[in-house]
C-alpha cells in the first residue's frame, strides 16, 4: 500500500498557517477591541454636548412650567429675562437645579451610582483626594459659575458649566476625557426687579 496518493496537510503546515493566521488576526483583533474605546468616547463626548445644551438652555432662557410662579405665570426665566443673575448652587447631587419666580426645574438625572474619587479631581471635578466616595445622580460635574466681573455695563453674566459623564468617568482609563467645560455669555434684559 502507497502513501503517494493521500490528501491532506503535514504537521508543520498546520503550524505554519496557524502562526500566519495568528500573525494577521492579532492587530485586527486588537483594533477592533480599541474601536470599542473609540466609541465610548465619541458617545461620552455626545452626551456631554447634549447634557451642556440643555444646562445652556434653561439656564439661559428659562423654562415654561405648568404651574404659576411668584408673577402669576408659569415662567422660570432663565438669565435672558433677568434683572440680576441667580443666587446660590445650581446644582443638588450633580444634577441642575434652577430656580427663579418661585418655580424649580430640574435637569436630567440618572439612578443613583457611587463613584470611587482616585485622586484629587479625579474621576470627577470635586473629588477632594483618593478613596472618597460620591453619590452621583445627575451629569453637572461641579457647580455652575456664574461671573459678571467682565460683564459690559454689568448687563452680561458669563456661565461657566463643567458637564461629567458619570458613567465614563468611572471606566475611563483617561477620566479627563469625561468631563468638559463649557462657557457663554447671556444678556440681562429686564429693567424691573426679579419676581
Amino acid at each position: 500500500m502507497t502513501r503517494k496518493n493521500q490528501a491532506g496537510f503535514t504537521l508543520i503546515e498546520v503550524m505554519f498557517a496557524s502562526v500566519a493566521s495568528m500573525a494577521i488576526l492579532a492587530p485586527a483583533i486588537a483594533v477592533m477591541f480599541k474601536s470599542f474605546d473609540w466609541y465610548a468616547e465619541i458617545q461620552s463626548a455626545i452626551a456631554l454636548n447634549r447634557e451642556a445644551r440643555q444646562a445652556m438652555d434653561v439656564i439661559g432662557n428659562g423654562a415654561r412650567l405648568s404651574v404659576n410662579g411668584h408673577d402669576g405665570k408659569p415662567d422660570l426665566y432663565g438669565i435672558r429675562g433677568r434683572n440680576s443673575p441667580p443666587g446660590g448652587p445650581l446644582r443638588t447631587n450633580y444634577v441642575l437645579q434652577y430656580q427663579s419666580n418661585g418655580l424649580t426645574v430640574n435637569g436630567d438625572s440618572i439612578a443613583s451610582l457611587t463613584i470611587t474619587c482616585s485622586a484629587a479631581n479625579q474621576p470627577l471635578p470635586d473629588c477632594p483626594s483618593k478613596d472618597n466616595k460620591r453619590t452621583v445622580s445627575g451629569w453637572i460635574g461641579d457647580d455652575a459659575s456664574l461671573s459678571n466681573s467682565r460683564s459690559a455695563a454689568s448687563r452680561t453674566v458669563e456661565v461657566t458649566v463643567t458637564i461629567t459623564d458619570p458613567f465614563q468617568a468611572q471606566r475611563a482609563v483617561n477620566a479627563g476625557s469625561a468631563t468638559q467645560s463649557y462657557r457663554t455669555s447671556f444678556t440681562l434684559n429686564r429693567d424691573v426687579s426679579d419676581p
